[in-house]
């Protein structure tokens, strides 16, 4: 089981990958995490041998299938979290993708599919992105 460090890492390269149709580059993820590039090659190093990416240097990095499918996950309990945390509690968008940065990580699956259930099954989250 990744770590919540992991977890934020495998969301930002499923989204830059995903976007971009490309690998992305070490000094790319840094720049998205507000961290050195040492610590994105540090952390690349173990991930890929924990098998959850695809690190190859002067190229830049993918995710590996489990990799990918971690990130889906833990990127639709943000989008879950956050919709409950602006629909249903009001929280200012900025400050309910803080609180779901954090919350996604400790929460349980089905906790997470209870608030999904209880708001109806929405499609789209605040930022208009699909839930499903």
């Amino acid at each position: 089981m990744p770590s919540a460090n992991m977890e934020d890492y495998l969301e930002k390269i499923y989204l830059f990958t995903k976007n971009k149709n490309r690998p992305i580059k070490t000094t790319e993820l840094a720049k998205l995490l507000n961290v050195k590039p040492s610590a994105i090659t540090d952390m690349a190093k173990k991930m890929s041998k924990e098998g959850y990416i695809i690190y190859e240097p002067y190229v830049g990095i993918s995710l590996s299938e489990e990799g990918e499918k971690i990130a889906k996950k833990t990127l639709r309990k943000h989008r879950i979290i956050e919709t409950f945390l602006t629909n249903f509690l009001g929280m200012d968008l900025d400050k309910a993708y803080e609180e779901a940065c954090k919350i996604e990580h400790v929460v349980s699956d089905e906790t997470v599919e209870r608030l999904y259930s209880f708001m109806n099954k929405p499609k789209t989250c605040p930022h208009g992105e699909n839930i499903e």
